[in-house]
């Protein structure tokens, strides 16, 4: 089996209806790269900025990247597909999901995730939507039989508990085993333009 075919073999979708229909998949031919790129350059995602659309396809190519979408047959704004964009599958209308959001596995597919750019547009929150894709990315999670580590960095004050309730998830220093966590801030972090040591 080919590595698009395992790819496409291991695409998981979940549905949900609030006011209108709302899909969050792991398919990458859905993604919206202009969508995407816009948020990076949005202030809510603080940590990352825009890219070349060259050097964001070859990232999204290497990660699961859940997408939230909602229905929408005329949508409002134009879409930039990705690259690699083939006929959809029967059953449903590629562009007619407008994608809202997104969170994003850097990811070995067996043994190690970290979960970074979860994002949801500012007209879609407070309605649930965020809860839904925390939740989905934990389903994820819960099918890697042979995962030994899963990660996220979070914010000290409200992420942290908030992740530690979704997730089981704790804070290295607190687990024992003699772990510390270490990171290198490079130069695709918008932290280092805030002048900021994380």
């Amino acid at each position: 089996m080919s590595t698009e075919q395992q790819r496409k073999a291991s695409v998981r979708e979940w549905h949900k209806e609030i006011e209108s229909a709302y899909l969050i998949s792991t398919n990458p031919k859905l993604l919206d790269h202009g969508f995407i790129n816009t948020s990076f350059a949005s202030p809510d995602m603080y940590w990352a900025k825009e890219m070349p659309l060259d050097q964001l396809a070859l990232m999204l190519e290497h990660s699961v990247t859940l997408g939230l979408y909602k229905y929408a047959p005329e949508p409002s704004s134009p879409r930039t597909p990705s690259p690699t964009l083939e006929e959809p599958e029967p059953g449903y209308k590629e562009e007619d999901w407008q994608q809202i959001g997104l969170a994003r596995f850097a990811t070995d597919h067996v043994t190690f995730a970290f979960l970074t750019d979860v994002y949801i547009s500012r007209d879609h929150r407070a309605s649930g939507l965020g809860s839904w894709l925390i939740q989905c990315c934990g389903e994820w999670m819960d099918g890697l039989p042979l995962l030994r580590r899963a990660m996220l960095m979070a914010s000290e004050s409200v992420g942290k508990e908030y992740y530690a309730k979704a997730f089981g998830m704790e804070d290295v220093v607190g687990m024992g085993h003699d772990l510390v966590c270490m990171s290198k801030t490079g130069p695709g972090s918008a932290l280092n333009d805030a002048n900021t040591t994380h």
